[in-house]
């Protein structure tokens, strides 16, 4: 695949007292744009860049130019990308292949994703390095860029609430932060292949978590695109399989596992948040490293058992669901996104296969032993024959 670059109208290439420079002109200097002072390479570089170079291209002009070998390559193009990433920090070059690396420093494997991580390894939450993997083409490139957009795109507002603004142009779904979020902005393609994120100093833990959370947003996009979706629930594992406990706010889900592993010692699998998918015809749990704040998670995957939903009562007991019920509140509880028709569909789509596949309980409940007990009495009938809900 090639990468091409564009330069931004309103930049021009000047000598003063025999120093190369790129000035903004015009409406760049009423907005304040800055320029920048290029060395010898620099000016070999934006050179070629008028002529629409890729990355590869401005490798072997580089290396052409000072004589260099295979030894030197990655040197010479760490040098590329941090140049491209000034002029496109700057605005003054632009499209979101301009400087897609073709290779990164980490990469993460979260169910059938592969993530590639190109930016500061301050900024990688611990929670990614159980996710290591091997290199390999990654699905979504994460492209770090230390400072705030100098260009701020426009679009069509999807989603806004006091801690996020969604919006999407022709290129890209754009995530914008409030003030004290360290993630300034996040593009990401529409294709969900490339989310570049813009941090702000210091990179600090706070700047760490900040990226950890901005970055599911931008995975559970790509998810859904390859068919993986996000439940938010409480999981454990329960005969070889996990059992997933999901409901509102204060339905007491991590209640309710926890009483599992304390009556019946299963293991607790994620705390808040369970990647489903489809695999080889059955549904599985991919362990994920997103699991609110009980810090609890796995990184691996089990067939999914089935999907209970809490409902706070007085009294514990199964109550019956139609077809549809299940699947309105199986999609009621995925967090992958709703902002368009087609995102929406997907998630019902997927409600629909799965409470065909698995089990869906709904269970009134207190927040007391028996509760546990009545749900496990409720789980052992289903496999020991048909489900008769």
């Amino acid at each position: 695949m090639v990468f091409t670059m564009k330069i931004r109208n309103g930049y021009m290439l000047r000598q003063i007292a025999g120093v190369s420079y790129i000035l903004p002109v015009g409406q760049n200097i009423a907005d304040h744009k800055r320029g920048i002072k290029l060395n010898e390479s620099g000016l070999l570089l934006w050179n070629a860049l008028q002529n629409q170079a890729d990355e590869e291209e401005l490798l072997s002009l580089l290396m052409q130019q000072y004589e260099a070998d295979a030894s030197d390559e990655s040197l010479f193009r760490e040098d590329i990308r941090h140049f491209l990433m000034q002029l496109t920090t700057l605005g003054i070059i632009y499209g979101t292949e301009a400087s897609v690396p073709s290779s990164f420093e980490h990469y993460f494997q979260i169910g059938t994703l592969t993530l590639g991580y190109h930016g500061p390894e301050e900024l990688i939450h611990p929670s990614f390095f159980a996710f290591a993997c091997a290199p390999s083409q990654p699905d979504q490139a994460i492209r770090i860029i230390p400072s705030a957009p100098a260009v701020h795109a426009n679009g069509e507002i999807l989603v806004r609430t006091k801690e996020l603004t969604i919006c999407k142009n022709d290129a890209h779904y754009l995530f914008l932060y409030p003030e004290g979020f360290q993630v300034a902005e996040c593009r990401l393609s529409l294709d969900g292949s490339i989310a570049d994120f813009y941090c702000r100093s210091p990179f600090d833990e706070k700047a760490r978590e900040d990226l950890f959370h901005a970055i599911r947003f931008t995975f559970l996009v790509k998810a859904q695109m390859e068919g993986l979706f996000a439940l938010h629930s409480a999981s454990i594992l329960y005969q070889d399989r996990a059992w997933l406990f999901a409901g509102s706010s204060g339905t007491g889900k991590s209640t309710h596992a926890a009483l599992w592993e304390r009556l019946f010692e299963t293991p607790l699998l994620n705390g808040d948040l369970n990647l489903i998918g489809i695999s080889g015809n059955v549904p599985v749990v991919y362990g994920i490293p997103w699991c609110g704040t009980s810090g609890i998670y796995t990184t691996k995957t089990y067939p999914l058992g089935g999907i209970t939903l809490l409902k706070r009562a007085a009294e514990n007991g199964a109550l019956p669901m139609t077809e549809d019920e299940r699947q309105l509140k199986v999609m009621h509880r995925l967090i992958s996104p709703s902002w368009t028709n087609d995102m929406l569909s997907r998630n019902l789509d997927f409600s629909a296969d799965l409470q065909t596949r698995i089990p869906v309980f709904c269970l009134q409940c207190t927040k007391e032993t028996a509760a546990a007990h009545t749900m496990k009495q409720i789980i052992d009938d289903s496999l020991s024959g048909p489900n008769e809900d």
